[in-house]
């Protein structure tokens, strides 16, 4: 793990208990006996923005809850290309898909300051074992995997530079917590979007003159919601 300081470990369960997003991740529905099985520690970790949390065909003997920021899940074709499959936000778990023990299928890359819950493989395979609750969640968790990477491929796959880069603005803005979302790079969106990054730029700069895109500082930026919504083919 480079770039990244461990603020404090999780040694019990005390502030998983006791934690603000709990509602929206993988502990949610734990009781007290529960918790009281955790034995191992689990890491609150702050990554800087373009930390590799893992990288494509590590060994995975942690899943990640990701407190705040976002997570980009980039693929390495054998050709060189990338692709980014997905991107993880508040709630979502990183590392989900290698429960098994297969190794990371993508690379897991910061795109902003994130936060996360490192939590150990050994900790859901003995809350799994003994919890059926966590096993139920667990396959919610699946699902809304396979869900979310099936509405990527629907939504931003498909349609021309123009649709594309207007339906990924309004995926950022629409999960983003207030009016204003992360804004990623051209190449960062090219990746995204199967398209070059000079198609991304050109939409973008297209954007921004209409007055559909505003950038912010702190690489954010803010949209006109119902005019971009105008720019599907």
């Amino acid at each position: 793990m480079k770039n990244r300081t461990i603020e404090s470990a999780w040694r019990g369960a005390e502030r998983c208990k006791n934690c603000a997003i709990r509602h929206l991740v993988l502990f949610a529905d734990l009781t007290h006996d529960d918790f009281d099985r955790i034995h191992h520690p689990i890491d609150d970790i702050e990554f800087k923005p373009g930390s590799r949390v893992y990288l494509q065909g590590d060994e995975m003997p942690f899943v990640y809850t990701v407190r705040s920021g976002l997570i980009k899940l980039v693929q390495h074709l054998p050709n060189g290309d990338r692709r980014i499959v997905r991107i993880l936000s508040q709630g979502d778990l990183a590392g989900l898909e290698n429960l098994d023990g297969q190794p990371a299928s993508h690379e897991a890359v910061t795109m902003d300051h994130v936060r996360v819950c490192r939590i150990p493989r050994s900790i859901i395979a003995s809350l799994k074992r003994d919890t059926p609750r966590l096993h139920d969640a667990l396959l919610q968790r699946w699902q809304k995997a396979l869900s979310g990477a099936d509405n990527w491929i629907t939504r931003l796959s498909t349609g021309n530079a123009r649709s594309r880069v207007a339906r990924l603005l309004l995926l950022l803005d629409e999960n983003s917590e207030d009016d204003s979302f992360f804004l990623p790079t051209r190449e960062d969106m090219g990746a995204m979007l199967g398209i070059t990054t000079e198609s991304a730029s050109k939409m973008t700069a297209g954007f921004r003159r209409n007055g559909l895109l505003k950038p912010l500082e702190d690489h954010r930026a803010w949209i006109d919601e119902r005019e971009l919504k105008k720019q599907f083919d």
